[in-house]
């Protein structure tokens, strides 16, 4: 086994010894706020690729890496928990907001903390909603921005407006057309004073510019309780230093400092920088032997969770064989889903589990298991609907079907082996039914509709990648819905589109929860897409720090930041 010491680690390493020194300091200081100022410095390796931008709006900030570093500089007025869930940030709003109908019109009210301030000390008020609203409400070239990510409900709001006061905000969507997840919308919340540029045409220029990881960020564009100086970016380093805002009206970080460190993936690196305490935090991709050497460490705690990323597979229905329904439901009862996760998954932890819904997660509030039907392996009704089919057995074992054996290629990406094991325990299961499946990688499986064999273009057979749920539903109607934008399938059915469009209209969290089980319910029975099982987060830190958690959603390791401390 090859390991990495020392300098070969980390450009940066002396520099992070000399942080990791720090934390053994019991002296502490206060804030402009009277806030303590915490005490020693916890340094996080990031495993994920060096930020080329940092601003979240754009292709060239959005990274795991950007996302990460920012979740507690820009803040909104909900946060992401690990139960998957939105809730009201207190330091951001005071009290819970509200979403109403008033005329067949959502109406959504928020109050303001009056404290709140961006990092220049300009208060927050309604005209950094509207700025919000407006700055991201289009990609339309001629009306908008064409660089922004999305703008997806955004695009539904008719108008923010100030209410009794300019820290209470008012957004009303169109008529007739509510958005269900507005709860993900102003996270982040954009400086109206700092990034309104006066007209569509240069905000639009400056966004798509974006924030150069170099220059860091310009002043009074972040509200959280880290700040980050351009003086504490280290490009050559790869680290990112965050410091106390010296603004920042709620309480302290714990620790006087926190720095991001960028250590890449190789697993051996993730092993040693905690062995040797060049970083005290790492949240890598789990892998089996990396998991066993982090277990190794007496020093180190160990966690592994389930999160929002789950593997599936699509069927495209314009294959030959896998047009007919009962051809694809045969595929899913020859495939021992439990023995999978056993032989994948599992292997990291007895918390893996089949995921039987396509749309909430099994550790999110409403989940149901929708595929209890596909639950066991049962080969003699695969072969009884493959027969129904006209499935004849040929040559091998392999069920033909108009002369065409039910043999299959199932497209994914290169160089995974979590999913070269999934491949080839189902391959395994599925050959007592009389269908056979092989691997194909493919390094444009992503990539757009010039490339004959993408999931863009329609080219492949059966294909495995991940989708990624989380609190925001409505976000993924398009892989499901008739014609959908990410419907790779090709498949469609009216029921379901309809609990979809009632999914994608709900103004409650429990309505949409009930459409989106009774969508799932009805997809089960087309077999378009089969949802195997989720994927596994691994968090790993060093036993001097507290208030460490994982947060296995889109919000990163970060999340709750300002907690971490030292322990006394």
């Amino acid at each position: 086994m090859r390991v990495h010491r020392g300098k070969a680690v980390l450009v940066g390493a002396t520099a992070l010894a000399i942080a990791i020194t720090g934390c053994s300091s019991s002296k502490t200081s206060t804030t402009s706020n009277g806030n303590s100022s915490g005490k020693g410095t916890l340094i996080y390796g990031e495993s994920t690729d060096f930020p080329e931008n940092l601003n979240p709006l754009i292709s060239a900030g959005n990274s795991t890496a950007t996302a990460n570093l920012e979740v507690r500089l820009f803040n909104g007025p909900f946060r992401i928990t690990p139960a998957i869930a939105y809730e009201a940030d207190p330091d951001q709003v005071v009290g819970q907001p509200t979403s109403a109908l008033a005329g067949g019109q959502q109406v959504v009210t928020y109050k303001i903390n009056p404290k709140a301030v961006w990092d220049d000390g300009v208060k927050i008020t309604e005209k950094d909603y509207a700025y919000t609203w407006q700055a991201q409400k289009s990609a339309d070239p001629k009306t908008g921005c064409p660089a922004l990510l999305g703008t997806t409900g955004y695009d539904q709001i008719a108008s923010v407006t100030a209410g009794a006061d300019d820290h209470t905000v008012v957004v009303k969507y169109q008529k007739g057309n509510p958005f269900p997840d507005w709860q993900s919308l102003f996270s982040p919340l954009l400086s109206a004073h700092v990034m309104d540029k006066g007209s569509n045409a240069a905000d639009c220029a400056y966004i798509t510019k974006g924030w150069a990881t170099a220059s860091g960020f310009p002043a009074g564009v972040t509200n959280g309780p880290w700040q980050l100086a351009k003086s504490d970016i280290n490009v050559p380093s790869k680290t990112f230093t965050l410091t106390h805002n010296p603004k920042y009206w709620g309480a302290s970080p714990k620790l006087a400092k926190l720095v991001d460190a960028y250590i890449g993936s190789d697993p051996n690196t993730n092993v040693t920088v905690l062995q040797n305490q060049e970083a005290a935090m790492i949240y890598p991709q789990p892998q089996l032997d990396l998991v066993k050497n982090l277990k190794g460490l007496s020093s180190v705690t160990t966690e592994i969770n389930f999160g929002v990323a789950f593997e599936h597979l699509d069927f495209n229905i314009a294959t030959p064989g896998l047009s007919d329904v009962r051809v694809r439901q045969a595929i899913a009862l020859a495939i021992d889903r439990k023995a999978l996760v056993q032989a994948t998954v599992g292997q990291f932890s007895d918390k893996a589990t089949v995921l039987g819904n396509r749309l909430l997660m099994t550790n999110q509030g409403g989940y149901v298991n929708n595929g209890t039907a596909y639950d066991a392996q049962n080969i003699a009704k695969a072969k009884q609907l493959i027969q129904a089919a006209g499935g004849v057995m040929g040559q091998g074992g392999i069920y033909s079907i108009k002369g065409k054996p039910l043999s299959f290629a199932v497209e994914t990406t290169q160089n995974n082996p979590l999913r070269d094991q999934t491949i080839a325990t189902i391959a395994n299961q599925v050959k007592a039914a009389g269908i056979k499946l092989t691997e194909k990688p493919d390094p444009n499986i992503f990539g757009d509709t010039t490339q004959p064999t993408s999931l863009a273009a329609h080219g492949y057979q059966l294909a495995l990648f991940a989708w990624v749920g989380g609190p925001s539903l409505s976000s993924n109607a398009s892989i499901y819905q008739t014609g959908g934008g990410q419907n790779y399938t090709g498949g469609g059915d009216k029921t379901a589109d309809g609990f979809l469009k009632q999914m994608t209209s709900a103004t409650t969290t429990d309505a949409e929860k009930a459409a989106a089980n009774a969508a799932d319910k009805q997809l089960w029975t087309d077999m378009f897409t089969l949802p195997l099982y989720q994927k596994p987060t691994l968090l790993a830190f060093d036993n001097t720090y507290t208030g460490i958690a994982d947060n296995a959603t889109q919000a990163g390791p970060l999340w709750n930041s300002e907690g971490f401390a030292v322990k006394s």
